[in-house]
């Protein structure tokens, strides 16, 4: 029989020098030993020994010296009939005799086969084979090295491949390149798209690469509404369409693991694989394995996982304080915008005809500097119209004052093309108003088959507009605009000789006043004193002064009036102040 048997038994053993009472298991099993019975050899133990007596040697031939017994009732196939009509199965055959059924001979020691080898038994023959993995004979087995193979074991040509296994094995991406193994490709490190040309920004707007920034490299999870592991791969396909996405590639999925993304959940990866990353170690996630737990290429596709999708954030730009726009496009202040357009430099510099522009009358006035200050001043909001080169040059015979440069700017708010309409007036900085007009001033315009409507300021043509700034708006001009005459003013100097003139004049005035005061009161009393000296004289004197009689006039004495006996002088200084 080949069962095991199994006891314990009573035994002694000695300790620390002491014999001490214990016990031990014994594990037994009969097997069988095939052996020919006493007076038989051969294969079937059919041949007797004889003793030979007569060769030299004492080797003698064997022969069947009788007929083998025959018993009833008759033996199995598979038995020997003893000579006391006794049947006995024959080796490797248990049973009475009558009936014999072959051993179990791949239960004892496998069979005879290797370890690594699977046995099997037909009757009583053994056959050997090799398990998988292994190559040998079935008694002998070795492990299969598929590394050896001169092919790396089907792992990509820059990848390392590692024995774990009888013919198993591991793909690992060498240095610096990433994939399962089986694909590998150059590692691309993330790059700060804004380090090259601003990340397509403008040059005065700030970049920021939200890929570069995303910690997840542009890989996210999404699960069913309807639960975890609800969504097949077409509904897979289809969710991550949703999110304006793809289904993440393994390559994708181990970037953002090398980035620290670990989520213990397994999901669809494109090529209709399954996986998920770990970026630690955890008993209860993959098996504390760390990198990409992948369940390989899924044959049902009606399997349901959650997913992985994958897109790539864009670059976010922003204007610079002191700038507007969208990020592409960043417009400055007035100056810094009339300074980026090649058709109105003209306009900003000293020209070759030593016409004054911006530049040069910030150079030469206090006024022109604080023009320049007022065109980056980020607090205004101005209209702007700047005369192209080409207006500039056909015009460069006239030069331009600072007046003129001006009554070019309205300073009363930012208005738009669209708002410039027929007989709209702006306030420049010189208190003039710029006209808007759609005819230039003329009273008639032929018709014209273009529906474009040019519109002109001052008779100038606005050839492009709506340039945007961040203080204000620019409208191009077919040609400089002239500002009115000033009107008269006086000269600083002017307004202090008025002063002192009229304080001269009133010095005068004072003067001719306070003398005239005074030469009246002096004139009254001489006339007061002069009458009593005329008096006193009168009397004192009493004879009449005699008449000397001229010849020439005697004719005509009588026809004069008598001469007045008062005094002329007094009575003409009488008059005279009487009269004043």
């Amino acid at each position: 029989m080949h069962d095991a048997q199994e006891g314990i038994y009573r035994c002694t053993y000695d300790s620390y020098g002491l014999r001490r009472d214990g016990c031990r298991r014994n594990c037994s099993m009969v097997i069988h030993t095939a052996k020919c019975c006493k007076g038989y050899f051969g294969p079937d133990c059919q041949v007797r020994v004889l003793q030979c007596k007569y060769h030299l040697h004492h080797s003698c031939l064997a022969f069947p010296t009788a007929l083998p017994p025959v018993c009833s009732p008759s033996c199995s196939a598979n038995a020997v009939c003893m000579e006391n009509n006794t049947c006995q199965c024959k080796p490797l055959y248990n049973g009475d005799g009558i009936t014999c059924t072959a051993a179990d001979l791949c239960k004892q020691n496998n069979g005879g086969c290797h370890k690594a080898a699977n046995c099997t038994q037909l009757g009583v023959k053994i056959f050997c084979n090799c398990q998988k993995g292994y190559k040998g004979d079935g008694f002998t087995c070795l492990p299969i090295n598929p590394c050896a193979d001169g092919f790396n074991g089907g792992c990509h040509e820059h990848a390392i491949c590692t024995v774990i296994g009888p013919d198993k094995r591991k793909c690992d991406c060498k240095n610096n390149y990433i994939g399962d193994g089986l694909n590998c490709s150059v590692m691309q490190l993330p790059l700060d798209r804004c380090l090259q040309d601003n990340g397509q920004c403008h040059p005065d707007a700030d970049c920021t690469d939200l890929h570069f920034q995303d910690t997840t490299v542009g890989v996210f999870h999404l699960r069913s509404p309807k639960g975890q592991y609800k969504m097949t791969y077409e509904k897979a396909k289809e969710a991550c369409a949703n999110e304006s996405a793809t289904v993440a590639t393994y390559n994708q999925l181990l970037y953002a693991q090398k980035a620290r993304y670990h989520l213990c959940a397994a999901g669809w990866l494109d090529g209709q694989r399954v996986g998920y990353p770990t970026a630690f170690s955890s008993p209860n996630c993959g098996a504390g394995y760390v990198g990409i737990v992948d369940y390989g290429k899924r044959v049902n596709l009606s399997e349901t996982w959650d997913v992985f999708c994958y897109r790539e954030k864009e670059v976010n730009c922003t204007c610079r304080p002191g700038y507007v726009g969208d990020g592409s496009s960043c417009s400055g202040n007035l100056l810094q915008v009339l300074m980026s357009f090649p058709t109105l430099t003209n306009f900003l510099e000293l020209d070759f005809v030593s016409a004054q522009k911006i530049m040069a009358y910030s150079n030469s006035s206090r006024n022109g500097r604080a023009f320049l200050r007022y065109l980056t001043d980020l607090s205004v909001h101005a209209t702007l119209f700047a005369p192209n080169d080409s207006g500039l040059r056909e015009n460069q015979a006239r030069t331009l004052s600072g007046r003129d440069i001006e009554y070019h700017l309205s300073n009363a708010s930012i208005v738009f093309y669209e708002d410039l309409t027929n007989g709209t007036t702006l306030l420049t900085r010189l208190g003039e108003k710029l006209l808007i007009t759609d005819n230039g001033g003329k009273e008639y315009q032929a018709p014209s088959t273009e529906q474009t409507e040019t519109r002109y300021v001052d008779g100038s043509a606005i050839v492009e507009w709506d340039i945007v700034a961040s203080n204000g708006i620019i409208h191009v001009i077919s040609e400089p605009l002239r500002a009115p005459p000033a009107p008269a003013h006086l000269h600083a100097g002017t307004g202090t000789g008025i002063f002192f003139g009229i304080c001269l004049v009133i010095g005068v005035v004072a003067f001719i006043g306070y003398s005239y005061l005074r030469f009246r009161k002096k004139s009254t009393g001489f006339r007061h004193f002069k009458s009593k000296d005329d008096t006193d004289v009168t009397s004192l004197d009493k004879r009449q002064p005699s008449n000397i009689t001229n010849p020439s006039y005697e004719s005509s004495s009588a026809l004069t009036p008598s001469e007045p006996t008062y005094d002329l002088f007094s009575v003409s200084v009488t008059f005279y102040l009487g009269h004043n």
